[in-house]
C-alpha cells in the first residue's frame, strides 16, 4: 500500500501523466485498503445499514456540534440503536466511547484554535465546550503531554526555521542601496 501511494504522491511532480495514471494507481490503493487488515470495516462503511455506518451517523452528530452537552440517548437514537447497543458498536467503530471522541474533538479544536488564531487558553477552553479551565488544563495536558502554554511555546518553537535567514540569499546590492549608505 505504501507502495502505491508513493508512486500517487510522485505524480504530482508529473502532471501530465496524472490524466493516465492516476485512476489505476487510486484502484490499487482502494484493493489494498479492502484488502488489509481493516477492510472488513471499510467494507462495512459501504453497507446502507450497518453498524459502522450507523455509528458514522451519530459521528456526525458529534463532530457539527462537539462544544454542546453530548446525550448518549440522542446519539443511539440517531443510529437507530439502543444506548448499550450504541455504546458497544461506537467503541468497537472509533475505540473510544462517545464522551471520549468528543473529548478529542474538542482538545483537537481548542489546540487549533491557540495555534492558528491566537486564541487565548481560557477562550478556547470556553469556545470548545469546557466549563472550567482547569479540567481544560487537565484533560490537555492528559492528551498532549504538556500543559496547553508549555505544549503552544514548543510547538511554536517547531514551527520556526532553525536558523534565522536559513535557506535565503542575501539580497544583491544595487546602487540605490549602496547610494542610502
Amino acid at each position: 500500500m505504501v507502495d502505491s501511494t508513493l508512486r500517487l504522491l510522485r505524480l504530482l511532480d508529473r502532471p501530465a501523466s496524472m490524466p493516465i495514471l492516476q485512476p489505476q494507481l487510486l484502484r490499487e490503493l482502494h484493493y489494498w485498503l479492502l484488502a488489509g487488515r481493516h477492510g472488513g470495516a471499510i467494507r462495512s462503511l459501504g453497507v446502507t445499514n450497518s453498524h459502522a455506518r450507523r455509528v458514522a451517523r451519530a459521528v456526525a452528530v458529534i463532530r457539527d456540534g462537539f462544544a454542546r452537552p453530548l446525550r448518549v440517548e440522542h446519539l443511539a437514537e440517531v443510529a437507530g440503536m439502543s444506548p448499550s447497543t450504541f455504546h458497544e458498536h461506537f467503541k468497537s467503530v472509533t475505540s473510544l466511547t462517545p464522551l471520549q471522541y468528543q473529548k478529542q474533538l474538542r482538545l483537537i479544536e481548542a489546540r487549533r484554535m491557540m495555534l492558528a488564531d491566537g486564541e487565548p487558553i481560557g477562550s478556547a477552553a470556553y469556545a470548545v465546550g469546557y466549563e472550567s479551565v482547569t479540567q481544560f488544563t487537565r484533560d490537555y495536558g492528559r492528551m498532549f503531554r504538556l500543559p496547553p502554554a508549555r505544549d503552544l511555546k514548543a510547538a511554536r518553537a517547531r514551527m520556526q526555521p532553525e536558523h534565522s535567514g536559513y535557506g535565503c540569499l542575501p539580497l544583491p546590492k544595487t546602487d540605490a542601496v549602496a547610494a542610502d549608505r
